[in-house]
């Protein structure tokens, strides 16, 4: 009696790197699934970084870094205890490099952020869940995971060119948590509490409990991705607070 074989679905074809990029924030399960068969982390970080560099030129055209620094300095009780040569010398160095800083941090902030990301999930779910996904998955993963911050980026683009430069503040240039809400003069602890309930950042978590409930469904569920994203997050909330709490 002849045997009738079994139909093999067929393989899906790749998704290109144009691809992923759209397809992390507009169809992420079927995209993280093509990044979890082939890693890879180049695109999204070439494009955060353009981007992360095109703010810190924005931000120094457009930004008042003596008036901004002083400012900021002055909330600080021991900076008020200095004399007016000491305050003098303090604010000229860091007026002097602001400028250098802000290039330095756009461009290597969404590598290391990736980098330091990755490594954690790693350990995470390879500790809490008892799957390894990899190093290269879990870095393919975070590195699509944080393309809601383009996003942010374009819209902090356009706000800074937007408001007058006295009105700029690098720390808060979108109204995207609950940071706006509150008055500048608000305590450390309060506002470091409110700036964590971002939109973004609530997207990226989202998207890299997506990310790595693809990497082994089997054992990690969407809703178990999401309690060890979100159950690290909020433990990382707590210390922040908590630390602001402490030198406010």
């Amino acid at each position: 009696m002849a045997t009738i074989p079994t139909p093999v679905p067929d393989a899906q074809p790749p998704i290109n790197h144009a691809g992923r990029l759209i397809g992390a924030l507009v169809s992420p399960k079927q995209t993280f699934e093509d990044v979890v068969r082939r890693p890879s982390w180049v695109a999204p970080i070439v494009l955060m970084t353009i981007l992360g560099l095109v703010v810190s030129y924005a931000l120094n055209q457009r930004m008042d870094w003596g008036s901004y620094i002083r400012q900021q300095t002055e909330k600080s009780p021991r900076f008020a205890q200095l004399s007016e040569e000491q305050k003098q010398q303090t604010l000229g160095t860091q007026v002097k490099y602001a400028p250098v800083f802000s290039y330095v941090i756009g461009g290597l902030s969404s590598a290391l952020s990736a980098l330091f990301l990755a490594m954690v999930y790693w350990g995470a779910f390879s500790l809490l869940a008892g799957t390894n996904p990899g190093f290269g998955k879990s870095f393919g993963i975070t590195s699509h995971a944080l393309l809601p911050s383009v996003i942010a980026t374009v819209l902090a683009v356009v706000t800074i060119f937007l408001k007058r430069s006295g009105d700029l503040d690098p720390e808060h240039l979108l109204a995207s948590n609950a940071g706006a809400l509150l008055s500048t003069d608000a305590p450390r602890w309060q506002m470091s509490l409110a700036s964590s309930l971002d939109i973004f950042w609530i997207w990226v978590m989202l998207l890299l409990a997506m990310g790595f409930s693809v990497t082994n469904p089997k054992k990690v569920s969407f809703g178990k991705a999401i309690g060890i994203v979100f159950g690290l997050w909020i433990v990382w909330v707590i210390m922040k607070v908590g630390w602001a709490a402490i030198w406010s």
